[in-house]
């Protein structure tokens, strides 16, 4: 029973061993190209445009990748400085609301019972501010 598990791993592992290839060399004859040698022959390194083409890849991976990476970099900047502008917009007319609900507490309309005025050139807040219900009398 236990030599079974064990031969199919040996004959696994036998298989994966013989299918290893190995680089040959590679002669030039003239203008032809072969595996024997012949008379006046040069021997040619075919792994070396293989390596200089990977290596020219990864050079230019590397360099798109840090242009990727400074683009991300510079509009996540981008962005705090919009979210932190657009805070404090936000306060300042949160403050503002906070003023004018003040003045008007505090009888600060000249019209008694009147709703307040509405404000000038008062853009809404790019945020969503809860309001209280209008009572209608």
């Amino acid at each position: 029973m236990l030599a079974k598990p064990f031969l199919a791993t040996l004959f696994i592992a036998t298989c994966a061993l013989s299918t290893g290839a190995s680089a040959q060399k590679v002669y030039r004859c003239g203008s032809t190209y072969s595996q024997t040698p012949c008379g006046g022959d040069k021997t040619l390194d075919i792994a070396s445009p293989n390596a200089q083409s990977a290596a020219a890849r990864k050079q230019a991976v590397d360099k798109e990748n840090k242009r990727q990476m400074a683009a991300a970099k510079a509009m996540e900047k981008e962005r705090l400085a919009n979210e932190a502008a657009a805070q404090k917009r936000h306060e300042a007319d949160l403050k503002a609301m906070e003023l004018e609900k003040a003045k008007v507490a505090k009888g600060g309309s000249d019209e008694a019972g009147s709703a307040p005025a509405p404000l000038k050139n008062k853009k809404p807040p790019e945020f969503f501010t809860a309001k209280p219900p209008v009572s209608t009398p």
